[in-house]
């Protein structure tokens, strides 16, 4: 969805330099796609490696008088052996959500910090698009997008807490048909900026403009790979598929993103006040200015999405193709709508997985819900977790409506940091410890004579292991330049031009501080975390050779 913001970030740098900071974008987004494969192939054998060693005693389970129903199972079932309940493999082998990869590969303290980062995340990106499909509806409708507002996120709210299955083939219907819609929205757009000539100026000073929100148009694909992870079977062949379509979806996204940056620069003037075309001049005056109320740099500073300018100068200047902006339209708003059902989707199975992960049950109670014998627990748990989705959209509807003019800083400021700090630091460690974690485990158990170690599928060659590091240095000094430029735009609004220089030293110097203290600190947490996974397996392993 962060397509339909991007142009306007390109106001002063044009399409060379977006160009090359877009592509490689692309590059570390499926490098990242690749490792996080592996974690969640890491984190699936992890769970299995742990449901071999959960026995619960038969003779406890039958001593308590409330198991009096227990007695009516099948003794030939396969849950009993030699005196013993083994659960299925499904009562610890769940799904993979975001929160359970945190608990497998993170150290105490990091789990936490991750799920706050991750909630804080969707909620800025699902206020974010609250706000521009408001927008986006009301402009079709022809009223004041505040009242839309309200329908918008509740409506959607509501099918994504209560109807979560029919969600999900639903979106995949409206994917299909925002990328045709997108396809022909882009090939016309291309069309009308062709009878439009409009000259493109590049500036690669102003490179770091759209840098943050490319990486917000390409990012959050992480996000959204334990769901589709889920549906598949742990096999080399399905893997390797999954991961194929997941590089070749965002290859696509990346291609259409900068189709349709080019076409819209090709329409509507990237500055308010630029250098006039050379047909509008006279021979004595190359100098002169023309002034425009429609461009990007206004919508920039409106908080405003691509699409308003590009349908305003449509329908003004170039009405015989008043369709081209109709289907540009009916374009945003499948596409903000499928944005929010999937990023919503996407909290909510979040936030079920950390209820389940929260709502600790003993044994008897996972033995219970294995064989459908139905519990209070249960019920409870899911009243828990549709309240808590509630107040988080809540949330989401209360700040929407506060702040409705805040589209842009939202989804370039906030969520670009969360977004890049979550790769960086998160994402990094989780697949640096699940890596080592393997390997050890493997070494180690070989050594005492244990093969009770189930490698996965479709590791990634150690020949490429290395190029791990690159995340943590790319997406780094994506947050980097984010918290710079964040503290850049405070000292400039709130520091007086006689003093704007020396602010601007130092708030260069304090940018500098904060990259030396997070690479100190990543280097430390990395460090301290692969002790404390180490001394816990090699307890867990000689405690279990012992039995």
């Amino acid at each position: 969805m962060a397509n339909i913001c991007l142009p306007v970030t390109l106001s002063k740098s044009g399409i060379y330099p977006f160009l090359v900071s877009f592509v490689f974008g692309a590059l570390m987004q499926m490098l990242t796609v690749y490792f996080f494969t592996e974690l969640l192939q890491l984190a699936h054998v992890s769970q299995i490696q742990d449901s071999k060693e959960e026995l619960v005693p038969l003779n406890d389970l039958l001593a308590d008088e409330t198991c009096d129903e227990l007695e009516e199972e099948d003794e030939t079932s396969e849950s009993v052996l030699a005196g013993h309940v083994i659960l299925p493999k499904q009562a610890s082998t769940q799904p993979p959500n975001l929160h359970l990869l945190g608990e497998l590969f993170l150290s105490c303290g990091l789990v936490q910090a991750f799920d706050i980062i991750l909630v804080l995340q969707f909620v800025a990106l699902l206020i974010s698009y609250s706000l521009a499909g408001s927008e986006a509806y009301a402009q079709v409708l022809g009223i004041n997008y505040i009242y839309v507002i309200p329908v918008f996120v509740w409506v959607l709210t509501f099918l994504i807490v209560f109807a979560l299955q029919l969600v999900q083939p639903l979106v995949s219907v409206l994917t299909f048909f925002k990328g045709s819609l997108l396809l022909g929205t882009v090939a016309v757009t291309f069309y009308v900026g062709s009878e439009i000539n409009r000259e493109i100026h590049n500036d690669f000073s102003a490179f770091g403009e759209p840098f943050l929100m490319g990486t917000v148009a390409l990012g959050g694909v992480v996000n959204t790979m334990p769901l589709m992870y889920s549906k598949i079977s742990p096999v080399k062949n399905q893997i390797q598929n999954f991961r194929l379509s997941v590089n070749l979806g965002l290859l696509t996204c990346t291609i259409l993103n900068i189709l349709w940056c080019w076409a819209l620069l090709d329409i509507v003037p990237q500055l308010s006040t630029f250098q006039c075309a050379s047909n509008t001049q006279s021979s004595e005056s190359q100098g002169n200015l023309c002034h425009s109320n429609i461009s990007l740099q206004r919508s920039a500073s409106e908080g405003e999405i691509s699409t308003i300018p590009l349908t305003e100068i449509i329908k003004e200047r170039y009405p015989s193709f008043s369709w081209v902006a109709f289907l540009i339209e009916l374009f945003i708003m499948v596409s903000i709508t499928v944005s929010f059902l999937t990023v919503g989707a996407v909290l909510h199975h979040t936030l079920l997985g950390w209820l389940q992960s929260a709502w600790k049950k003993d044994k008897l109670t996972e033995y219970r819900t294995q064989t459908k014998l139905k519990v209070r627990c249960i019920n409870a748990k899911c009243f828990c977790s549709t309240v808590v989705s509630l107040a988080v959209f809540c949330v989401v509807f209360g700040v929407s409506m506060l702040d409705p003019q805040g589209f842009v800083d939202i989804l370039e400021k906030f969520s670009s940091f969360t977004i890049n700090i979550e790769v960086a630091l998160f994402i990094f460690l989780m697949c640096h410890n699940a890596r080592k974690k393997e390997h050890f485990m493997f070494v180690s158990l070989f050594f005492i004579f244990v093969c009770r170690a189930q490698r996965i599928s479709l590791p990634i060659p150690s020949l490429f292991g290395k190029l791990l590091y690159l995340i943590p240095v790319y997406f780094g000094i994506a947050v980097i330049y984010d918290v710079g430029l964040t503290i850049y735009s405070i000292v400039k609004v709130h520091t007086p031009d006689g003093d704007r220089q020396s602010s601007l030293a130092s708030s260069i110097l304090m940018t500098t501080v904060l990259t030396t203290d997070v690479l100190h600190n990543l280097t430390s947490v990395t460090k301290s975390s692969l002790e404390i996974s180490t001394q816990q397996y090699v307890t867990n392993v000689f405690n279990n050779s012992d039995v």
